[in-house]
Order: C-alpha cells, then sequence, then structure tokens
C-alpha cells in the first residue's frame, strides 16, 4: 500500500450556457490534496484545511474528500485506515466552480491508489458522478478537456474534446455563495416545447462552434432558456455584468455551473496587462466581487506518489 499520496484537482465550470447538466470544462485553477497513512492502531482521522473558505469545510469523517475515499474501501471490501488529510482550498466554495467536485475525484483516485487500483477510471467516475449528483463537473475533473457527458441507464457516458487553446476566461466570483440546492429550487418543473427546441438548437450550435473555432457564433451558441432565465432572482446583478463584460470584447457570458460566478470568454490576444483591474473596476460597480483570468486545461487530476 502506498502510505503517501499528492493530487491536484482542476477547477470546472460547468452548463456553459445552454448545456445544462451536460456540458463542462476544466480551468487552471486547482485544489490541493495529500493524505498520509497513519500508524495508528484503530481508526483515526486528522484533516488540516488552509486557503479559500477552510473554515467552511468539514474536518471530520463529513469531509467529501474523505467520504470519497471511504467508498472507495467500502467497494473494494478494505477498512479505511487512519489518515492524516492536508487540503490547500483554492477554488472557493458555492460559486459554481466545482469546488466539491475536485473532492469527492480526488477522494476516489486516493482511495484507489491506497487499496492498490482495483478500480477503473470508468469505475471511478461512476463513484464520484454519484457523489457529487452529476458528470458535467467531475468528468472533467478527472480527464480535462472539454467534455459532453450523460447518463445512461445510471452510468456515465461522455466524450472529451480539447479546450480551445487560444481563449481566455475571465471569471467573476461575486463574494454572495449560491448553494447548488438553492439554484435547483428555482427552476420550472416544466418548460416550453419551444424553449426545449431553442436550448437544443444552441448547445449543438455550441459545441460545433468550439469544435471549428468560429468564434463570432458564441454570443449566440451561449444563450440559455432552460435555468440561467430562472436564476437571475438569485443574482440580479446578472445582466449587468453580462453586458458591461459584452461592451469590453467579450466573446460571450454565461453562468458557472448554478452560480454566483459567472464567466466571460475572450480570445487571448484581446486580453491587455492591466484589463483585469480595468474590467473589475467597472464590475464592482454592481456586485461585490474578484476577478480572475484563467484558461482551459486538457488534462485533469495530477497525482503524486
Amino acid at each position: 500500500m502506498k502510505h503517501r499520496i499528492k493530487i491536484k484537482v482542476p477547477a470546472t465550470t460547468a452548463n456553459l450556457g445552454p448545456g445544462f447538466d451536460c456540458l463542462g470544462a476544466a480551468l487552471s485553477l486547482y485544489n490541493e490534496f495529500e493524505v498520509k497513512v497513519l500508524p495508528t492502531v484503530g481508526k483515526k482521522i486528522n484533516v488540516f484545511v488552509e486557503g479559500i473558505d477552510a473554515d467552511y469545510i468539514p474536518k471530520d469523517e463529513k469531509n467529501h474528500f474523505y467520504h470519497a475515499m471511504k467508498k472507495i474501501f467500502q467497494k473494494v471490501g478494505t477498512t479505511i485506515p487512519s489518515l492524516e488529510i492536508s487540503i490547500k482550498n483554492n477554488i472557493p466554495l458555492q460559486r459554481g466552480l466545482g469546488s466539491s467536485a475536485t473532492a469527492y475525484v480526488a477522494g476516489v483516485v486516493a482511495g484507489n491508489i491506497l487499496c492498490g487500483e482495483p478500480l477503473s477510471e470508468y469505475e471511478l467516475i461512476n463513484i464520484a458522478a454519484e457523489l457529487e449528483g452529476h458528470p458535467d463537473n467531475v468528468v472533467p475533473c478527472m480527464f480535462g478537456g472539454l467534455c459532453v457527458t450523460t447518463l445512461v441507464d445510471g452510468e456515465v457516458k461522455f466524450v472529451k474534446l480539447n479546450p480551445p487553446k487560444d481563449l481566455a476566461v475571465l471569471i467573476i466570483i461575486p463574494e454572495e455563495k449560491i448553494a447548488t440546492e438553492k439554484a435547483r429550487k428555482v427552476l420550472p418543473e416544466k418548460v416550453s416545447f419551444v424553449d426545449a427546441v431553442k436550448n437544443v438548437s444552441n448547445v449543438s450550435l455550441l459545441v460545433a462552434v468550439i469544435v471549428s473555432k468560429k468564434y463570432e457564433f458564441l454570443k449566440f451558441a451561449t444563450v440559455d432558456f432552460l435555468h440561467q432565465p430562472y436564476r437571475k432572482k438569485l443574482m440580479p446583478w446578472i445582466d449587468n455584468v453580462f453586458n458591461t463584460c459584452l461592451e469590453n470584447k467579450a466573446l460571450c457570458c454565461m453562468l458557472s455551473g448554478s452560480g454566483s460566478a459567472i464567466i466571460a470568454l475572450y480570445k487571448k490576444t484581446q486580453l491587455e496587462e492591466d484589463f483585469k483591474e480595468k474590467i473589475w473596476m467597472r464590475l464592482r460597480k454592481f456586485v461585490n466581487c474578484k476577478v480572475e483570468i484563467l484558461f482551459f486545461v486538457n488534462q485533469g487530476v495530477i497525482v503524486k506518489t
């Protein structure tokens, strides 16, 4: 058994406009996890967390990373040993950037390594998706890239696309957190046939735009009719943020996951050195926020043993 493992897992942005619960992409922001097997007799767990929102991350058996590891040991039929877990949290919680997905993915990967790697990546991603509730975040966490995902008879199916290298991702991160459960509750039980057709059309166009690099269509292809219009009531600043970014060279704007973060896509060549400061000065008129410039990444989990 390995006795020490370090894992880095990328943030993700899901939905990507009309790709509700089916599109997700990995970003160049990482949570870091380290686990050590302790020689202690009897079950023991020590969890240390530093970084963004560290005070809100459980430091006992409710910790997502530990819970996912335990799930693997149960699956394999082995007793989980005493562990020391260290987490450096760089991805803000409840902003739609896949923070919980990183913990579940890192946990199943670490657990599998500690058990001697009896499970395949496909088995691990299904366990992580079950823990997370849907696959659009965990798949790009695990494999990187831009992933088209679905569930077929409860099993994850996906296709990974190479992400665009010539685009940058401007992330607007409001101070206000929005839990996924709260964002789900504002969604309607039914939508009109017309809106459903529009969304199918746009998500199809969006995938074609990414593959063909016809970025002039992004503004239209990322318009959503299933979730963003209903989630606006939780984020009254959203239209002003969208308009500000679009007026400042953004190709498109989207809610990241269920929010509260918003992403705007730019051509890398459009981002001047002081652009982040300039756009933040404009955006802060509408919402207290931070602004970061990230990039799509093609690699998911990074493991050191």
